[in-house]
């Protein structure tokens, strides 16, 4: 309290010699006033060292009166404010990367956007075969027990390209069966096929299902299953028109294409109008299956009380689900590749995005070991199988 007081008797002398002392003009004491504001006036660096001085000698320069107020403000207009700091420039928004999706595959929004509404999946193909029991080498397709497919699907966004690499082993797959082993190539040849496996990676469909195996009989001794022997890799998609589903793929492994790929009914491309069997009805006795699948409610009552429906992918996950497999187009995509009035104006049709899916993966395979790149993706080393099978081994020389 007793500096305070000091302070403010220190500062009432001063203004009372400044009073004695000044003309009785106000223009003499405005300029007096403004000199001693404008040279006496207070910098911000000076503040803290100002304050070291005594309090006499700060009260001598104490303006006096509104006129000296209105004088000091240009002056403390000047003073930087520390509770406003300087505006900073604006940090722009960094671009957005593209996303990440399983196996690596980029999404595309500018792609999805493009993809024609009817596809209603898309991803990666491969066929199989697997020889009967005891025979290590079949020299035509009766040595074969049995064929089949897995659909490994991605999103619709998804693009690749000569950097991929081989695809994520880990991504989940559909183990699709068909009995027959030979797929149908015409409207007049249909053959009825089943989910075996569902949601499983490939390198679990490779324990569970695709690797041999040794047993034991009472009858017959030993006996061998080999293992099943990828003979295709390509794309697929499949879509929808008004009155059907379609199952549409492009080949891209092997190469060229031989007897083995003709005799189980592959072409280069090829489609087939696809469709799924209700649960609620019984199937002809030779396509009968001991458990129905398990669909929810929800995805049952998109059968209604009809005994087949157009197949939709999510029909496919579920492991006993049938599926109805009729052939449609043989070196090409037929309707598949059109939306026939399903897509937007700015989509693309169905048969353009699979083009461009074939395309990236072709490159991707030429950036890799070609053919041998189907053992990659599927997760085995390429130099403990043999090249992908192209034409039977006979035994001729």
């Amino acid at each position: 309290m007793s500096a305070r007081t000091s302070s403010r008797n220190a500062a009432q002398k001063a203004k009372e010699a400044i009073s004695a002392s000044a003309e009785p003009t106000g223009k003499t004491s405005k300029a007096t006033k403004r000199k001693a504001s404008t040279e006496k006036a207070p910098q911000p660096k000076k503040e803290k060292t100002e304050d070291t001085k005594p309090d006499e000698e700060k009260a001598e320069h104490v303006p006096d009166g509104p006129a000296a107020k209105r004088e000091e403000e240009p002056v403390k207009a000047e003073e930087p404010s520390e509770a406003q700091p300087p505006k900073e420039k604006p940090v722009e928004a960094p671009t957005e990367k593209p996303q990440e999706v399983e196996g690596g595959l980029r999404k595309s929004e500018e792609r999805e956007s493009v993809v024609s509404s009817n596809i209603l999946e898309k991803g990666f193909i491969y066929f199989f075969f697997r020889p009967r029991v005891n025979i290590e080498e079949p020299q035509d397709i009766g040595d074969v027990s049995r064929s089949f497919f897995v659909l490994r699907p991605t999103v619709l966004g998804a693009e690749f390209d000569e950097g991929q690499g081989p695809v994520d082993k880990d991504a989940k797959c559909r183990l699709m069966i068909l009995p027959k082993k030979k797929y149908p190539t015409s409207p007049k040849e249909r053959d009825m096929g089943f989910v075996e496996k569902a949601g499983q990676t490939m390198q679990e469909l490779h324990e569970k299902f695709i690797t041999g195996k040794t047993y034991e009989t009472s009858t017959r001794g030993e006996r061998h299953v080999e293992e099943a022997r990828p003979y295709a890799e390509g794309v697929y998609a499949i879509t929808s028109t008004p009155r059907a589903s379609h199952l549409a793929y492009i080949l891209t492994i092997p190469t060229e294409l031989g007897d083995v790929q003709d005799d189980f009914g592959l072409q280069e491309r090829g489609s087939w109008i696809v469709q799924s069997k209700s649960p609620k009805f019984a199937g002809p006795p030779v396509g009968r299956l001991p458990k129905d699948p398990e669909y929810p409610p929800e995805v049952l009552d998109k059968f209604s009380d009809l005994r087949w429906v157009p197949l939709q992918p999510e029909f496919l996950d579920y492991p006993n689900s049938q599926f109805l497999m009729i052939g449609e187009a043989q070196n090409d995509l037929g309707k598949a590749a059109f939306a026939m009035g399903g897509k937007q104006q700015h989509e693309e049709e169905p048969g353009q995005e699979l083009e461009k899916l074939e395309d990236e993966n072709e490159h991707r395979v030429d950036s890799l070991k070609g053919d041998e790149t189907v053992y990659e993706d599927l997760g085995y080393h390429a130099k403990n199988y043999p090249k992908v099978l192209t034409t039977w081994n006979t035994g001729e020389t």
